[in-house]
């Protein structure tokens, strides 16, 4: 009897243990993955570009993270489509940056985001753009100034008339590019146009974005703000 008894008490014990190590109402949640950011995509300055401008604003696509992580952007400038010869790597939370660039040289960009895991994506396409030589003869146009529609304005119908004004000191005659969509920044829908009007297709209840880039003949460019409107 007294050896029962003490496999019992074993038993019991064991099971007790068993218990305790192993609860059945505990589910173990597998750690989630954090997910690499996507790549940005170069707005300006675009492919190619001879700007007469060397306090350069760059531009890039604004990342949202899927998981909410903050993002961060490492911007590269160099003299060489490979980069081995950097000169500048820079930084910021902002799809912005401005360079102080020199006369008569080629540069080489590219961007990548960073989140706040420190989860780095792939860089974007590589673009190049040139300085001219002779810039100091030319003066940048004016910036855009907006008529129509008014900053967050609200207008109605099936299409919208964007209207605005651009003045050039050295009388050059202008071209302008039209940024125009229901994202910000807004994409590219027209190219060298010569009129400083554009009609655009807009569906009710929306928030539509656009900017104009102004461009004289001798290279120069400006890089107008984001407006916004809405439609009811």
């Amino acid at each position: 009897m007294k050896y029962i008894y003490i496999l019992i008490f074993s038993s019991i014990l064991f099971i007790s243990c068993s218990n305790e190590e192993f609860p059945e109402n505990v589910i173990q949640i597998p750690d989630t993955e954090n997910n690499i950011p996507s790549i940005p995509g170069l707005i300006f300055p675009t492919n190619n570009l001879e700007c007469t401008n060397f306090n350069l604003v760059f531009e890039w696509s604004r990342i949202i993270d899927i998981d909410g992580d903050a993002i961060a952007y490492k911007i590269d400038l160099a003299y060489d489509n490979t980069f081995s010869n950097i000169l500048f790597s820079i930084t910021t939370s902002e799809p912005t940056w401005t360079f102080n660039l020199e006369k008569g040289t080629t540069y080489f960009w590219r961007v990548k985001a960073i989140d706040s895991e420190q989860n780095e994506s792939q860089y974007s396409e590589v673009q190049s753009f040139f300085t001219e030589p002779d810039a100091g003869v030319n003066t940048i146009p004016y910036g855009p100034e907006i008529i129509s529609p008014a900053l967050r304005a609200t207008v109605s119908g099936s299409t919208a008339t964007l209207d605005w004004n651009a003045i050039d000191i050295d009388q050059d005659p202008l071209l302008f590019d039209v940024y125009f969509g229901e994202t910000n920044p807004p994409s590219l829908v027209a190219e060298n146009i010569e009129v400083s009007t554009f009609d655009v297709a807009v569906s009710a209840n929306k928030t539509y974005y656009w900017r104009v880039v102004v461009k004289d003949d001798q290279q120069g460019v400006a890089i107008g703000r984001v407006w916004d409107f809405r439609t009811n």
